[in-house]
């Protein structure tokens, strides 16, 4: 399915940046879909849940904004706790 190739490549995106920054957890994900996008925010929280399972991201809060591009589909920003504090992460562009 569509959404579950999306939702695997958010998690991947953000366990990279959240292993840039050190961090020991994902807190939030922060994500813009437009409504040319392919896919619904609710098809993507849906398929990240699963996604997500055992990973950094499993738990982490999901905030839509609104999107900048109605194609878009992207990782803006994560939000990470680090041992030792770390930035915010971001933006990530997803590919089509």
């Amino acid at each position: 399915m569509h959404e579950t190739g999306i939702a695997e490549r958010i998690v991947a995106l953000a366990l990279e940046h959240a292993r840039e920054a050190g961090a020991s957890r994902i807190t939030d994900l922060h994500l813009e879909i437009g409504e040319d996008a392919g896919a619904s925010e609710e098809a993507v929280a849906f398929h990240l849940e699963e996604a997500a399972r055992g990973t950094l991201v499993e738990g982490a809060a999901l905030h839509f904004l609104p999107a900048t591009d109605e194609r878009a589909l992207r990782l803006v920003w994560i939000d990470v706790e680090c041992p030792e504090g770390c930035p915010r992460s971001g933006p990530a562009e997803l590919p089509a």
